[in-house]
């Protein structure tokens, strides 16, 4: 019997490459928990993608409520900061922590984020965020580094194969505005 995993998702073509990989390792369970979503729109085209790509797999998928001021008050004060940086970890540790809860509430004992995916991601930060969610739930974080072995052009040619919808930010408000911004320069 495979070990049970509760996997964050944070959209689509992250979620496929990770399920390619894992699925043979884990019996998994997918969950959607993204209120740094920016706008409203976005956020329900990455979430039925999401869900799209969990039917092709036969993967189970559950969401978290659409809560963007929770984002909003976790990344107060660190506007600021670029992409990459402080808010980026402040969202890392929502995203996460609200997963480790549902980790917990479910009975589960281990949890893992697809995030790593993106070269935009600091996978560093990312198990740091992943561990402090899990320590606070009594749960375990399982760390993997899914950019090794060319997991990001790998999750492009699946997310091609699959017509999944590839978004071109990160997700968040800043991230939209910085993207635009670098896209009209």
């Amino acid at each position: 019997m495979k070990p049970k995993l509760l996997l964050h998702i944070c959209c689509a073509p992250d979620e496929a490459y990770a399920v390619e990989v894992l699925r043979e390792l884990y019996e998994l369970h997918c969950f959607f928990c993204n209120p740094n979503i920016f706008p409203d729109k976005e956020y329900e085209l990455r979430l039925n993608e999401a869900q799209k790509a969990a039917e092709i797999y036969g993967v189970p998928f559950i969401y978290d409520d659409y809560l963007p001021d929770l984002w909003v008050q976790s990344v107060n004060g660190l506007t600021d900061t670029p992409e990459g940086g402080e808010r980026c970890r402040a969202c890392f540790y929502l995203r996460l922590s609200r997963t480790a809860a549902k980790c917990a509430a479910m009975g589960r004992t281990d949890f893992a984020t697809v995030m790593s995916v993106s070269p935009h991601k600091n996978v560093k930060m990312l198990d740091e965020a992943g561990n402090l969610a899990a320590n606070e739930y009594e749960v375990s974080y399982i760390p993997f580094n899914f950019k090794k072995s060319d997991g990001f052009r790998k999750s492009i040619e699946l997310s091609h194969k699959l017509g999944l919808y590839r978004q071109n930010y990160c997700g968040c408000e800043l991230s939209y505005i910085e993207t635009k911004a670098r896209v009209n320069s």
